[in-house]
């Protein structure tokens, strides 16, 4: 294929690529930028050629299969140069006569504005765009154009550039304010379209999720995390006031302690549905022989998690039984059941009210500020070295120190009845501090 401009622009393109080291960041990201978005208009203009006889005559099932396999990009990159291509391109009627573009604004601004803020654009405005006066329509196009360029919504004086994101809330509500039904279309879809989706765990146990909340859940959820987040401490030891807690997860996996706390509490509330008569609880089965099998590592892989096709650690399945406690389910010879004990090893609701009232409703890691809600009861000394499931043997824990009690910063020991914490910036034996202790 002999395409002489077209080869010289590409050698021009990786020439820029190859000077990028002498400008200064700033400038290197702003220049790539601004040659990028030319570059993704001309895409979308190729893409735009592809048309579904286009496709069929080259042997792909659809224009989104074509463009994907021919630019060796994901279907969903496909999908999107495809839509904007439908709203900007010009194109021709079955008998021949031209047919103008359907977002011509758009079109002509798509090398500035960048393929991002037009699918934007070009999604707002399909939503409105086949009951609307076509007038309204172009009015609309041209102010949210504008302020994609970093023009005010006349297109006269340049303003603060702002995000993708930020511009899509902007252009949501432009949308719906020319819409003639008001926000009723768009809640309609969105109710449609929710969803929430648990996958199969992956090799490590880990179960993907994914799914799309309506607004208001959302926002709930945000808001909890927020709260999680935001929960105050009661602190009133001077040791333990100016200490700075280390805490070195990502803030990915914050989120995900604090929706793992949200759970928790939730299962736990009252009222919470019941599963088969029983409350919703995590279930591990272990051969009782292997649980007792005092020279087991704390790594071995002895229990099977229901649901899940992931071995269970020994140190797994004793913080499970810390937490939960245990049922003993006795086989007869030939492998049916013969018997099933009371659960066993667990702390009850009066002992987490107690502990609650004696250390201050936290969790008993310095610093923590998981809401007293969500916490765990722990064994101080492990139930399976003897143990007491008893208010002198426990404290409450998060999710997070719950996960990390046998190889995380701190350390806990009972002395009179009252517990007692060290680890990173307390390195003495120190007593933790109670609210109602203060007060008195």
């Amino acid at each position: 294929m002999n395409t002489p401009g077209l080869d010289a622009a590409i050698a021009a393109v990786r020439h820029v690529a190859a000077g990028l080291d002498a400008l200064s960041p700033v400038d290197a990201v702003v220049a790539v930028e601004s040659l990028g978005r030319v570059v993704d208009a001309a895409r979308v203009a190729a893409a735009g050629r592809v048309s579904a006889g286009e496709s069929e005559r080259l042997g792909f099932a659809s224009p989104i299969a074509a463009v994907a396999t021919l630019s060796r990009v994901s279907e969903k990159t496909a999908r999107s140069r495809l839509r904007i291509a439908a709203a900007t391109r010009e194109d021709r009627s079955l008998t021949g006569a031209e047919l103008p573009a359907a977002l011509p604004v758009v079109a002509a601004a798509l090398p500035e504005i960048g393929l991002d803020a037009a699918e934007v654009i070009v999604r707002e405005l399909d939503a409105v765009r086949p009951h609307l006066d076509p007038a309204l329509v172009s009015s609309a196009e041209r102010v949210m154009v504008n302020l994609a360029s970093g023009l005010d919504a006349t297109g006269v004086e340049r303003v603060m550039p702002e995000s993708v994101t930020s511009l899509a809330g902007q252009f949501s509500l432009i949308a719906s304010a020319i819409d003639p039904d008001g926000a009723r279309p768009r809640e309609e879809r969105a109710r449609r379209r929710r969803s929430f989706r648990l996958g199969m765990p992956d090799v490590d146990g880990l179960v993907p999720v994914g799914g799309l909340l309506m607004p208001e859940v959302g926002s709930l959820l945000l808001g909890l995390m927020e709260a999680h987040r935001r929960s105050p401490r009661f602190t009133a030891e001077p040791e333990l006031a100016h200490h700075e807690p280390t805490d070195s997860r990502t803030p990915a996996q914050r989120r995900h302690d604090a929706l793992a706390d949200i759970i928790v509490a939730a299962a736990r509330a009252e009222g919470a549905p019941s599963l088969d008569g029983m409350p919703v609880s995590v279930i591990v089965t272990v051969a009782a022989a292997d649980l007792a099998d005092e020279d087991g590592l704390a790594g071995d892989p002895i229990g099977v998690l229901a649901g899940s096709p992931v071995p269970v650690s020994r140190s797994a399945v004793e913080r499970f039984i810390d937490n939960c406690g245990l049922r003993l389910v006795r086989l007869a010879a030939d492998g049916s059941v013969a018997g099933m004990s009371a659960l066993q090893r667990c702390f009850g609701g009066g002992h987490r009210l107690q502990i609650a009232a004696r250390d201050g409703a936290r969790c008993a890691s310095p610093g923590c500020t998981s809401p007293h809600y969500a916490l765990q009861v722990h064994h101080v000394i492990p139930w399976r070295e003897g143990g007491p499931t008893h208010i002198d043997n426990g404290i409450l824990l998060c999710y997070w120190h719950h996960q990390r009690v046998d190889d995380g910063p701190w350390e806990w020991r009972m002395v009179n009845g009252l517990p007692e914490v060290r680890g990173p910036g307390i390195p003495e034996w120190t007593r933790i501090s109670s609210p109602a202790r203060v007060a008195a």
